[in-house]
């Protein structure tokens, strides 16, 4: 074969890879046992992949915002402007933005390297907007005032990235996917339909690339091959091999799974590894030295250590019972597993799905006290296994149908983003309503409404993730008024 198109990921049985199927159901357990909401995961070992799951409604061609995994694929990009003679990563990165200086730069953002901002080692402590609100994130990024001087220690920095991407658009005055693909990503079978989004007129390498669950597998394995794809080096081996280790310390800054270390945009991890992370739980966790990988694409931002959880999982369950040996084929085993795969679904919220006070409150309006959310008015009401909840904003009244022991699909109102909506009472008088988003952005809302006997109800409403939805955080009171 002479093109390496021509080479598929293969599928393995697990014990022909030295993983036992128990391993992975026991890992199923404990993100069950967590109640983490998990989108897909890609099991690979030795190049194959040797099981993969996805919780309805996300299928395996299901396009999801990787959010900061986006950052590794600016890291790829930049090896390639290198090794095509574009940049040298020592240059300053000024020097490529003279339209974007605004004023005499300071000395520290003038020193400033590509190299620094790949290590996430820049002038800044944060995204130079969160600084200074600016509309246009490059004149923010190099004439903020810095904090400090660039490549000394490790601050979490987006706009690094974002500056980045725009150094590879400018270079090669092609989008980021469309340069990426053109060396690299067509070559491994990344779907034509991947998409970035846009931030300041530029790709947002930062977090916005929309991929599949196998777009990402098959990247993150090229990259753990050091850019080489079944004989063909797609990627400057060189360049993958600092880029995939340690650049710089990350154990002050950053807690759990994010203590190991940065390479060039790609995280350190426990045992020798490497990994693509991006918000809400998406990961690519690479293991060279076992030639084992983990994907998983997720929604834990309501749970602070969610991420954690997934990787003490992975560390606990497959990667402790890993062998370099084939196993006994375990035909129990791998039919309980094909069984669990199959009916794997989004989890909806557990508990009771009626209580004595449903019929006293179900169908009243509450008048909510002033408050600065958008709130202004609820009102819940009950079917046989649903529910629904009203809330009146400015713009109108909305309604979310809500399942008791399922999830509703629907789009949220005025945001318009497809979601899964559930419910229970966690007590007599506390009704629980949760609503996931399923769209191309990352997003929940929970709400919590305490009906009191003196009539009165108070509502609890938090979101996590995507900022249409920051407008419903609330904790009111309101009364009967109709």
């Amino acid at each position: 074969m002479s093109n390496p198109e021509q080479f598929p990921l293969s599928v393995f049985p697990p014990e022909h890879m030295g993983v036992s199927p128990r391993s992975i159901l026991r890992f199923l357990d404990r993100l069950e046992e967590r109640r983490l909401c998990m989108h897909s995961f890609v099991l690979v070992r030795h190049g194959a992949i040797i099981s993969e799951g996805y919780w309805a409604p996300y299928t395996a061609n299901s396009l999801q915002r990787m959010y900061s995994v986006s950052k590794s694929f600016v890291g790829v990009a930049i090896g390639l402007l290198a090794q095509d003679g574009y940049i040298h990563l020592d240059d300053p990165v000024i020097s490529y933005f003279p339209d974007k200086v605004i004023k005499q730069p300071h000395p520290y953002t003038q020193q400033m390297t590509i190299r620094d901002l790949l290590r996430m080692a820049t002038v800044h402590t944060r995204t130079a907007t969160q600084i200074v609100p600016h509309p246009d994130l490059l004149k923010a990024f190099f004439n903020v005032t810095p904090s400090h001087k660039s490549g000394t220690v490790f601050n979490y920095d987006t706009g690094g990235t974002v500056v980045l991407t725009a150094l590879v658009e400018r270079c090669t005055r092609m989008p980021l996917l469309e340069y990426l693909r053109m060396k690299a990503l067509s070559k491994i079978g990344f779907s034509e339909e991947a998409t970035c989004q846009k931030i300041c007129g530029v790709s947002h390498g930062g977090s916005g690339i929309l991929c599949t669950t196998h777009d990402l597998t098959k990247f993150a394995m090229l990259c753990m091959q050091q850019g080489n794809w079944y004989g063909f080096q797609l990627l400057p081996k060189d360049y993958m091999r600092l880029a995939t280790t340690r650049q710089i310390d990350t154990h002050f800054a950053q807690p759990g799974h994010g203590a190991y270390g940065y390479g060039y945009q790609f995280w350190m991890t426990d045992h020798n590894g490497f990994a693509l992370f991006g918000m809400g739980g998406q990961l690519a966790i690479c293991l060279p030295e076992k030639n084992l990988m983990l994907v998983t694409t997720a929604d834990v931002l309501e749970n602070p250590c969610g991420v954690d959880q997934i990787f003490q999982a992975f560390w606990d369950t497959i990667y402790a019972d890993l062998t370099d040996e084939s196993l006994p084929e375990d035909s129990e085993a791998s039919d309980t597993l094909y069984e669990r795969l199959s009916s794997l679904k989004v989890p909806h919220v557990q508990g009771d799905s009626d209580s004595p006070i449903a019929l006293s409150v179900g169908g009243k309006r509450f008048q909510l006290d002033d408050n600065p959310s958008v709130y202004r008015a609820v009102a819940v009401g009950f079917g046989p296994d649903y529910g629904t909840f009203e809330y009146t904003t400015e713009s109108g009244t909305h309604e979310i149908r809500f399942g008791f022991g399922h999830n509703v699909l629907q789009f949220f109102p005025e945001a318009g983003y497809e979601c899964l909506a559930s419910g229970a009472w966690v007590d007599a008088e506390t009704l629980f309503i949760r609503v996931y988003i399923t769209d191309e952005n990352l997003g929940s809302v929970q709400l919590v409404l305490h009906f009191a006997p003196d009539g009165s109800v108070t509502l609890s409403s938090r979101a996590f993730g995507d900022t249409l939805l920051s407008g419903l955080d609330a904790c009111v009171t309101g009364y009967i008024y109709e």
